[in-house]
């Protein structure tokens, strides 16, 4: 799989890569740090220095969060991307910087103070915290002067977009249109036709089964196969170990003692809910002897236990929350905990209702597993063992050297080609690599799984070809099966839509009878009605129909399918309601504009990047 990543990680894909997977961070984002400064700059803005310790320290962190993410499948390319990208970011913040500067544009300390008091990060007990600002700002090697000057700037920056945003408009007439538009609702019915039903009414001849097939000889050609001799070694090859005598075993059940421990189970009821004020309103009513199961469903924010009476079912320890697990596993059964807070800003209030205690299999028990636990361990370090011989051996000698060294069986494949799904990805990727392919060689040491393991070299080749006639006509008479299908189908279509405007109701009946086709009535849809060949968005194309009368469409949606869509009313909703639509349009507006700024700011300054410092 992360080879199959890394292959793809070229050109646009790694840019892909990086914009999903490099996310802004809350907390810091690409600010000016100001510990570590220098003068030596990564890049100038109109001569002023983009700081080249900002930008390695910033290209540091990404890189190690996209390599952890990524694993092996981080490939120079997407290493390129992300300084391309973090330089790009850069100069833009150091435009709008500039440019905001020009205008005088400035931000209150009060301003940058209630930011950051209100950022969830330093939040402790629902309260800003000191001591969790400094302890972040210093495990992120930030200065509090530092990160202040930087979201200061952050600020200032933000403050052009909001005035951007500021200055596009819709008049309240343009809103109404926009809210109706989306909001409108259309009555369907449909007859889709697909050609399997008709390709049975369409004769091929051998002539043109010929002629499409010298017209199109290019879309007929194998690509290249390879045939790969192998020697496979794993778990299975492994002599049957002795039987391991009573001390082995003991010491291996006393080494593995959790895998025969049942931990305990606690089962409860909570309710969950976002208000303080209100949890101890639900507790004091509790303690006055209302039913909690009756306070959960109505109060309950946790849709799913709520129904239930807040009942969660039995849990161990750890799956529920540092918080809830603390006062959960304090309890006796039929207690009521106190109002338990999380980070995330809820409340919690808990009844124990059962306890199941831990329990060991003893060793008795589980004998019979301990031995067979031991003999696979045993054979996992015979193979791990064999492993590196193995591979030293397939680098300096031929296969069936290897076979016969390790009493192992030399096999062949199947000629297959580079798309082949019938071995395993990383075997397919091993027969077409350089080593095997051009050099010859033997392949590396190939992972099949935990406990299988392959080394292959290449048998013969098949270059690519041209399939001949014969190999391929039924393929091409099916082909042209299809696409006089799909004439018909349309014209059918184009007949059945014909007879219906034209009020013709005895052809239509006759076209819908003989064909024995059935209208699907949808009824009134929205935008959002989600339908089968893009029926909705079709029935939202074609024009209204005057009131009382229809509007009858064809339409041929793919090389399959063709439709005839009856649209038989337009409405709009009894009550108005805000879609969103017109937010959205301006939200659009607005992204435009400053993408626009960007753009002018770049195409006005004098930019150099230091490329050979990237």
């Amino acid at each position: 799989m992360l080879s199959a990543i890394r292959n793809k990680s070229k050109g646009w894909v790694a840019y892909v890569v990086v914009g999903f997977i490099t996310i802004p961070f809350a907390l810091f984002g690409i600010q000016d740090y100001v510990s570590g400064s220098s003068n030596a700059s990564i890049a100038t803005v109109d001569g002023e220095d983009v700081d080249i310790n900002v930008y390695y320290q910033e290209l540091n962190t990404q890189q190690r969060n996209l390599q952890q993410q990524l694993g092996a499948a981080y490939s120079q390319e997407i290493d390129n991307a992300l300084k391309q990208t973090l330089i790009d970011s850069m100069i833009n913040e150091k435009l709008l910087e500039n440019f905001a500067n020009s205008l005088d544009v400035v931000t209150l300390d009060d301003e940058v103070r209630s930011v950051i008091e209100m950022n969830q990060a330093f939040i402790v007990d629902g309260k800003f915290s000191e001591d969790r600002y400094s302890q972040l700002l210093r495990l992120n090697s930030y200065s509090p002067a530092g990160y202040e000057i930087a979201q200061s700037k952050a600020l200032t920056r933000d403050q052009i977009k909001r005035n951007l945003s500021g200055s596009a408009f819709m008049s309240s007439t343009q809103i109404k249109q926009l809210n109706d538009l989306a909001s409108q609702e259309r009555e369907v019915s449909y007859i889709a036709l697909n050609t399997s039903d008709y390709e049975s009414q369409v004769s091929v001849s051998q002539s043109e089964i010929s002629d499409y097939f010298n017209e199109n000889r290019s879309n007929f050609i194998e690509g290249r196969k390879v045939k790969v001799d192998f020697v496979e070694l794993s778990l299975a090859d492994m002599e049957e170990p002795a039987s391991p005598d009573e001390e082995t075993l003991k010491s291996l059940y006393d080494d593995n003692l959790e895998l025969y421990t049942n931990s305990e189970r606690r089962r409860a009821q909570h309710i969950l809910v976002e208000n303080e004020e209100l949890a101890k309103e639900l507790l004091e009513q509790i303690n006055q002897g209302a039913d909690f199961s009756e306070l959960a469903i109505v109060n309950s924010k946790d849709t799913s236990s709520n129904e239930r009476g807040g009942d969660l079912g039995f849990f161990e320890k750890d799956l529920m929350g540092a918080e809830f697990d603390e006062a959960a596993f304090a309890m006796n059964v039929g207690e009521v905990s106190e109002i338990v807070s999380t980070d995330y800003g809820y409340f919690h209030i808990i009844k124990l209702t059962d306890i199941e205690v831990e329990t060991v299999q003893s060793f008795d028990d589980v004998t019979e597993q301990l031995v067979a636990l031991n003999k696979k361990n045993v054979s996992k370090k015979m193979l791990f063992d064999l492993l590196e011989e193995f591979a030293s051996l397939a680098y300096e000698e031929s296969l069936d050297m290897v076979a016969d060294q390790f009493g192992l069986e030399l096999q062949t494949s199947d000629y297959f080609a580079s798309s082949s799904e019938q071995y395993d990805e990383a075997f397919v990727s091993a027969a077409f690599s350089e080593t095997v392919i051009d050099e010859g060689e033997n392949s590396e040491v190939i992972e099949l799984s935990a406990e299988k393991f392959v080394v292959l070299s290449l048998s013969s080749a098949q270059p690519e070809r041209e399939k001949e006639l014969d190999e391929v006509k039924d393929q091409v008479a099916s082909i042209l099966s299809n696409i006089g299908a799909k004439i018909l189908i349309d014209n059918l279509s184009l007949a059945i839509a014909t007879a219906l405007v034209s009020g013709d109701e005895l052809m239509t009946n006759k076209l819908l009878t003989d064909n024995e086709l059935e209208w699907n009535k949808e009824g009134w849809i929205s935008r959002a009605k989600e339908l089968p060949f893009d029926v909705t968005s079709i029935a939202f194309s074609i024009p209204k129909p005057i009131e009382g009368e229809h509007t009858y469409s064809s339409r041929s949606v793919d090389s399959l399918t063709s439709l005839v869509i009856d649209l038989s009313g337009v409405r709009l909703p009894e009550e108005d309601a805000d879609t969103g639509i017109a937010a959205l349009y301006m939200s659009q507006a607005n992204n435009e504009m400053f993408v626009s700024l960007i753009k002018q700011l770049r195409e006005n300054a004098e930019i150099r990047v230091f490329s050979d410092l990237l």
